[in-house]
Order: structure tokens, then sequence, then C-alpha cells
């Protein structure tokens, strides 16, 4: 019995032992799967933990985050005296959130009333609203304050916060319009320069933007208790040009009303620069174009024109060339035969090589002179000659011969090596965009050229920029030196640090102080008994040279009388302050009279007598000037008729007393006018000044005496502007303010001068 247990029990102790090794060999299994298992996944574990930590982290923000930008504000560009040319104000875009939209029919609500609202296409906004998935969708930028509060009225009003809402944004204003445009520019849709100082130094007027991220929801809710980051926008830096804003104006309504008076065809520029230091206080291109609106053509008659052509293939190119010439900026980014305003540095040469006898030298013209090499002689504009004159009168006279000698006596080389010193063979440099390099033989085909040397010496066939023309006349004004021309005085940031001041930069002494001493004496004679007499004015001592140049390159320009017509000088001729340039570009009218002299010089003067008392220059008036000076009218209304006339007397005018009152009851001309000395100021003693108006009769054409006594009849007082008698040749009235309008009995009219004995070709 005993034996059959003890077998028993080895076959449950050999189960068991087997159990034990079945178990064991099935936990090694296990374990070795686990292991294979488990391995893989501690690997991919460490690879999404540890290895691609930050790139999952950063995914993972960008997807439950959302950014929304803060607009940085361009900078503001500012005149010199701190007044606001360009600037930025918020405006607003509108967006919709089509994730917040019920439904179909909540969408068509919407769309139809936001087009109403903002005139945009219902269907353009219900492809927006389908984008169930999106947050943020725009659907019109730029809503001003007006329009911005009508949209947040329908919003209120329809409880569509959640679906509508309006984010700030920035938009960039002109507030003078046209004012300065070729200088000033514009921005595209999206803020950024595109034309002129905009586009020059959009990098430093565009600044950085900010923005605030916050952790959003799949459908743009706010998630509670995470992060939001707020990085402030930093604005862009402001602009402070050398430009003076009532020079510029001042420039703008002399050089359009040229444009306008002359028919000129090809547009034309005006520049004023700081003789001392290459600052440009005033450049205007006439036609130039809004700032607000520069896609549109300003030119009226060009636009219809445009409008005609729609349709054909041609219309997009037209279009684009038009706006292209429009924004061109003519004082910088074309060139021209300077003519006759070259003869000033020719003369320059020549003095300050010593190669003519100043006080002894005579320059004989018969009319005409024969140049080697050429066919038929080259002729002045004076068909009898000049006959004999000195180095001063040649300049006065603008007589081509006279500089075709005066030339050769320089010689090629050093004539070519002068025009390089000038700044004639490069741009100048000045911060502005596009500026054009002039075009001039190489000194290879230049030396050989034995008659593009003669037509050099008086400025034919070869082309420059005005900029490089006033930058030159500059260094002949203010003792030598060459000074790189500039608009842009200061960069400031938002505090008000100055980033960047533009020092006068002086780029080369070229000729010596005496020498510009003598050209300021001679320059300042062309002006007093020479060309540039319509560019007088009085109680200042104006400089300058006149031209008239063929456009050579134009065909049939020279059969049609297609010209351009120049001025260029400075003021005070003793004690130089500015520099202008005039050019106009075809203009029109009579033939005999498109000349620098008869159109450009007049302009010039305009903006002298307006530039210099604005800069504080005082007068100097000569002893003949004082004797013709103007006065403004004293009040003497309320006083009695004796202290009335020795505060007249006082002020150099006549007295006329009507009625036989003791009180000065009214006066005419009215108190502050500036009339001629020896106007008559009459006194009414009893009842009051007559009131009738006055319909201005139509006086150019008429002398200086004619148009007075017309005026005088008709009960007006005439302030004459303009060239005087001296300057040589009768003298007409060529413009007038007033004519054929109806003003007061008394009023002063001014009326303008000119000479017309000024050819200069």
């Amino acid at each position: 019995m005993r034996a059959g247990v003890d077998v028993q029990e080895q076959k449950n102790q050999k189960k068991k032992k087997y159990d034990r090794k079945i178990r064991g060999r099935v936990i090694v299994l296990m374990a070795i799967f686990g292991i294979l298992m488990f391995v893989p996944l501690v690997m991919q574990l460490y690879d999404i933990s540890i290895k691609r930590h930050d790139e999952l982290e950063k995914l993972a923000i960008e997807q439950q985050t959302k950014s929304f930008p803060i607009g940085a504000d361009r900078g503001t560009i500012y005149d010199r005296n701190g007044k606001p040319l360009a600037i930025s104000a918020t405006v607003h875009t509108v967006c919709i959130a089509p994730n917040k939209i019920k439904d179909d029919a909540e969408a068509l609500l919407i769309a139809e009333g936001l087009s109403a609202l903002l005139e945009v296409d219902r269907e353009f906004i219900l492809e927006r609203a389908a984008k169930k998935h999106r947050a943020n969708e725009i659907i019109k930028k730029n809503i001003e304050k007006e329009k911005m509060q009508e949209v947040v009225g329908y919003i209120n009003e329809n409880k569509y916060s959640q679906q509508i809402f309006l984010e700030p944004s920035s938009k960039r204003y002109y507030p003078n319009n046209s004012f300065a445009s070729n200088i000033i520019g514009f921005v595209g849709a999206d803020n950024s320069g595109l034309v002129g100082l905009e586009a020059k130094y959009d990098e430093q007027m565009t600044g950085q933007p900010g923005y605030t991220i916050s952790a959003r929801d799949p459908k743009g809710n706010p998630l509670p208790n995470q992060y939001e980051m707020y990085y402030d926008a930093q604005d862009g830096s402001d602009l402070i040009l050398t430009i003076d804003q009532k020079i510029q104006y001042f420039v703008e309504k002399s050089l359009g009303a040229a444009v306008i008076e002359n028919d000129v065809s090809q547009r034309a520029c005006a520049i004023v620069m700081d003789v001392k230091t290459g600052g440009i206080l005033g450049m205007s291109t006439k036609g130039d174009f809004d700032l607000n609106d520069p896609f549109l053509i300003a030119d009226k008659g060009l636009r219809k024109e445009l409008e005609g052509m729609k349709g054909d293939k041609k219309y997009d190119k037209s279009m684009s060339d038009a706006r292209q010439a429009q924004w061109r900026n003519k004082a910088i980014n074309d060139t021209y035969e300077p003519g006759s305003t070259f003869k000033v540095f020719t003369a320059a040469m020549a003095i300050e090589e010593k190669t003519v006898d100043l006080a002894n030298e005579k320059f004989y013209c018969s009319g005409s002179v024969k140049v080697e090499g050429w066919g038929v002689p080259i002729k002045c504009h004076k068909k009898g000659g000049h006959g004999s004159q000195t180095f001063a009168e040649t300049l006065m006279h603008s007589c081509n011969p006279a500089y075709i000698s005066i030339g050769r006596k320089v010689g090629g080389e050093k004539f070519y090596q002068y025009m390089g010193a000038f700044g004639f063979f490069n741009k100048t440099g000045i911060d502005l965009q596009g500026e054009a390099g002039s075009i001039v033989s190489s000194y290879e085909q230049y030396k050989k050229d034995i008659v593009s040397q003669a037509v050099y010496s008086f400025g034919q066939t070869f082309k420059v920029t005005p900029i490089q023309m006033i930058t030159a006349v500059c260094a002949v004004a203010n003792g030598g030196e060459l000074m790189k021309p500039h608009v842009v005085s200061q960069i400031v940031d938002k505090n008000g640090h100055v980033e960047e001041y533009a020092e006068p930069a002086v780029s080369r002494k070229v000729i010596s102080e005496e020498t510009s001493k003598i050209m300021r004496d001679y320059m300042e004679q062309c002006v007093i008994n020479g060309t540039g007499s319509n560019a007088y004015v009085k109680g200042y001592r104006v400089a300058g040279k006149t031209g008239t140049s063929q456009k050579r390159d134009v065909k049939g320009a020279d059969d049609q009388g297609w010209y351009v017509v120049s001025f260029m000088g400075f003021a005070p001729a003793d004690d130089p302050q500015i520099a202008v340039l005039v050019m106009l570009d075809q203009p029109g009218g009579p033939r005999v009279f498109r000349t620098g002299g008869f159109l450009a010089a007049p302009v010039a003067g305009r903006i002298f007598a307006d530039a210099l008392p604005h800069l504080g220059v005082a007068h100097q008036y000569t002893a003949q000037e004082l004797l013709e000076a103007e006065v403004t009218v004293p009040f003497v209304k309320g006083k009695s008729v004796k202290d009335a006339k020795s505060e007249a007397e006082k002020a150099g005018l006549a007295v006329k007393v009507e009625g036989n009152g003791k009180t000065v009851k009214d006066q005419l001309p009215l108190n502050g006018s500036l009339v001629p000395a020896d106007s008559e100021l009459v006194l009414y003693t009893k009842g009051v000044r007559p009131g009738r108006m006055i319909t201005v009769p139509h006086v150019v054409g008429k002398s200086p005496e004619e148009a007075n006594r017309i005026l005088i009849d008709a009960g007006l007082v005439m302030r004459p502007i303009g060239a005087q008698q001296s300057a040589g040749g009768a003298l007409e009235a060529t413009w007038q303010e007033h004519s054929g309008e109806k003003v007061p009995y008394g009023q002063v009219v001014q009326v303008e001068f000119r000479t017309r004995n000024v050819a200069d070709y």
C-alpha cells in the first residue's frame, strides 16, 4: 500500500516539476515577448518626448494658439518746420467669423447686410462665410470712421458681435493732395512704399508689427487658464525734410500758372536749393497727380482719351505708361539740353584758367561763325550780330559765336575736365528714386569732334538733369564748393531720437572764391541789363542766366519750334542764399517768344519775390528803387483829416479829401494794401467810399503808362511787378489779376510787365 502511494507521489512531483518548467518557459517567453514589444514603445516614447520635444511642442502651440497682429504706425513725413506732409490714420478692417455663423440662413442675412453697407458683392461674402472651420475672413479693408460706426451699429442692432468684428489697421493720408507729389510718392494697398520718398525710405518708415498670442480651442474660443503673450509694435521712424512747405507752395503756384499760361505740353519743373548746404527747399513737377488717388490720370484730356480706348488691346499698356509718366519727377528723372544756361560754366572755366583778359579783351560777333566740319555757319540769335563785346557783355547778350571762341580758349581737355568737376558726368546722389545720368560723349569722341567742342560751349548736343544744373550753379554762387543735394535732413524715431542726420556734404572745390565773386557780378548784370531781365525783383539783387535749347532727338522739333526754355539763378547776388531753376518743356504761344528769357525768367522772378521775404532776407533797394518803392497804406479811418494827411504823407502817399468834414469816415485804398509810392489816398469825410463794384479792364499788352491810366480811370490802383524799364527794350503787360472780374471800387490790381527783348538761342 505504501509503495503505491510513493509511486503516486513521485508522479505528482514529476508533474509539478514539469508544470514549473512550463511556467518558467512561459514566463521567459512572455518576458522576451514583452521586452521585444516594449523596446520599440520605449524608443518611440523617447523619440516623441525627448528627441522631437521642441518640434512637437511648436506644432501643438500652433494648433492650440491664435496669433493676432498689432499694426505698427508708418512714420510721418514732415517739412523742415514740422508741418505734416504724409500721415497715417487709424482705419478698420471688417471681418467675419464663419465658425460662429449658425447656419446658411444667418450667413445669407449677414451677406446681404454687409453687402449693402460696404458695397461689397454679396456672393463674395457668402464664399467667405462658407469656410465653416475659419475664425477670421476679411470682407473689406480701410473702413474709415463714419462707415465703421455704421458697421458697429449694424452689429449691435442684429446681435452679431460673435459673427462680425472689426480689426484696427492703418491707412496713409496726404493732407495736401497733389502737394509735392513727385517728391513724397505714395504707398500701395499693403502700406508699402511704391514711389518717391515713401519707397526710398520704406524700411525706416514701416516699423515692426506686434502680436498678441493666446490659447484657443478648434472653434477659436479662448481656453481658460492658458497663457497670453503680448509683443509691442515698434512704430516706423519719421522723416524731416529740407522742404519748406511755404516755399514748395510758392514754387507750385508759380510753375502751375506758367504751364497753363504758356500751354506747356511736355511738363515743367522747378527747384529751389539752399546755396550753402545743398538742401532742397522746394521741388515741383507739373503736371503732377493726387497722392490720395495716385492711379487716377490727373490730366483730364488724357484721361478721357484713355477711357475711349477701353476694350482695345493697347489700353492696359497705354494706361500703365500714362501713370508712370505722371509719377516721374522731371527734376531728377529726365535729361535735357541745357542750352545757353550752360554758358555760365564756360565763363567760369575761362575766368578760373585766366584764358581771357576780362578788362581789355573784346569778342566780335557778326551774327554767325563757321566751324570746321559743319556745313553751315552756327548762328547767333541776333541775326545782325552783337559787334564788339566785352567778356561780361557776351554773357548778358548770350552770344553763341563769342562762346565758341571762349570755349576754344579754355581748350578741349580742360573744358571736359571742368564738366566733370562741375558734376556733369556723374549723378548727384540726391536721396530720391530713379535719378538719371547725363548723356555726354566720351572724351575720346569729344576730343576728335571739333563741332562738339564748339557747341558744348553753349550747352548743345549733350544732356544733363535739372538737379545737376542747379547743383553746379550753387557751386558758382557759393565760392566754388559743389554740394551734394538732399531732401531728407533727419530720420527720427518716435521718442524723438535722431537716427540719421544729413550733414552738408562738399563733393569738391571747383572754382575759387575770386572766380565765384566775378561770376556773381556778371550774372547779376544778366538780370539788370541782359536776357534775364524778366526775373528782376524790386529790392533784391537777383543773378541768373536764361536758356533756350532745341530738342534734337524729337523728329520735326526744330520745324515746329519745340524748345526747352529755362532760367537758373540765385539771390541775393552779393550773398547768395537760394538758387532757383525753372524749366518749361515745349511751351506753346507765338514762336518768337518761346525763349527762356520771356517764359522761364518771370516764373523764377515770382519764386524769388515770394521766397526771399519768407526766409527773412532783407530788401536792398537801389536809389532808383527807393524812388519807386511800394508802401503799405496806413489805417486812418476815424482820425482827423489833419492827422490822416500827416500819416499818409509820412508813408509817401499823395492825399485827396472828399467832402468838407473834419473826420475821416472811410478811405481808399484800404489799409494794408501794398501800392506804389506817390499813389493817391482818398479820404472820405462824409458818408462812405463808393460801394459799387468795378469790372477790371483788360490791360495785357499795354505799356506801364497805358495800363496805369486805364486802371486809374476805372477807379482802381495798379501795382506793377516784373521787369524794370531800365532792363532794355519796351515793357508791356503780360499778366494781370482779376481781368474781367467784379471787384470793389479802389481795389489794388497787380500787373506783371516783361520786356520782349530777351532772345537767348
